[in-house]
C-alpha cells in the first residue's frame, strides 16, 4: 500500500500563512517585521515564499517580542496565542484559506 504525502506542519508551506497572519495581525510591512525579529529583509521574503523554513532561534524572538510561541508557529495551535491578537491572527487565518 502507497503511503501518501502529508505536508507536516512544520513544513514551510504550512508555516507561511500563519507568519503572515502574525505579521499582518500586528500591522507591520515584510521589512518591519524582518528587522524586528533580527533577520535581513530578503530572508525573511525567502521565508513568506516558503523558500526557506523558519529557525528556532528567529521563533524564539518572535516569542520574545510578540508572545507569540513556536505552537502556533509551527504547530499551528491558536489556543496557545496572546489573548491581544488571537482574533485578530485567526480572521486572517480564515480569510486566507
Amino acid at each position: 500500500m502507497e503511503e501518501s504525502h502529508k505536508p507536516s506542519t512544520a513544513d514551510p508551506e504550512m508555516v507561511t500563512p500563519r507568519l503572515v497572519a502574525l505579521r499582518e495581525a500586528l500591522n507591520l510591512s515584510k521589512g518591519q517585521f524582518a528587522d524586528a525579529i533580527g533577520i535581513d529583509r530578503s530572508s525573511y521574503s525567502k521565508i513568506e515564499k516558503s523558500n526557506k523554513p523558519i529557525l528556532p532561534p528567529t521563533a524564539e524572538r518572535i516569542f520574545s517580542l510578540y508572545g507569540v510561541d513556536m505552537n502556533y508557529i509551527y504547530l499551528g495551535r491558536v489556543d496557545t496565542l496572546p489573548a491581544h491578537l488571537s482574533a485578530k491572527i485567526t480572521s486572517r487565518l480564515t480569510s486566507h484559506s
